[in-house]
């Protein structure tokens, strides 16, 4: 009861994950039941349900990243490693390369961060695809403090 109380946000499936994470078994259907004989809604409906009213909330702090890859005449193909401010919809390349690497890839946080300089302040949500070259994404916050001013932001973008 005291889960639901402190947290009225919380649906019962929530509530439920919770128990069993503190050793108390109880099926998501007892808690269904027990929430609903004391008066609390065991499913209360959120007021912002939706991807595109989330992102607009949060614009000015999220940064999508991703690759694409551009063909020549010469039959080559080079990948391009880009960053999207939701804010500005502006796109920063970061780099070109014919053979990227997950470490070649995962430097490139920091180092825009440092290229965005002041205008860095308000990230604090990274949007990025499960890709292979994005396995070990974000960099230490020990490799971030060694950075000077722009690795005290990297910890916002990298954990």
């Amino acid at each position: 009861m005291r889960l639901a109380r402190e947290n009225p946000g919380w649906r019962y499936r929530r509530i439920h994950g919770e128990l069993l994470g503190l050793g108390r078994k109880a099926g998501a259907s007892t808690v269904w039941e027990i929430l609903q004989k004391t008066g609390i809604d065991p499913a209360p409906q959120r007021t912002n349900q939706s991807w595109p009213v989330f992102l607009k909330a949060q614009a000015p702090a999220t940064v999508a990243t991703d690759l694409f890859h551009i063909d020549t005449v010469f039959l080559r193909r080079w990948f391009v490693l880009f960053f999207l401010h939701h804010n500005t919809r502006r796109v920063h390349i970061a780099g070109v390369t014919r053979h990227p690497t997950s470490p070649s890839i995962t430097q490139q946080a920091p180092n825009h961060l440092m290229d965005l300089g002041d205008r860095a302040e308000p990230i604090g949500f990274l949007i990025r695809d499960r890709g292979a070259y994005f396995v070990n994404w974000g960099v230490s916050r020990s490799q971030c403090r060694s950075r000077g001013r722009g690795g005290r932001r990297c910890g916002r973008v990298s954990g």
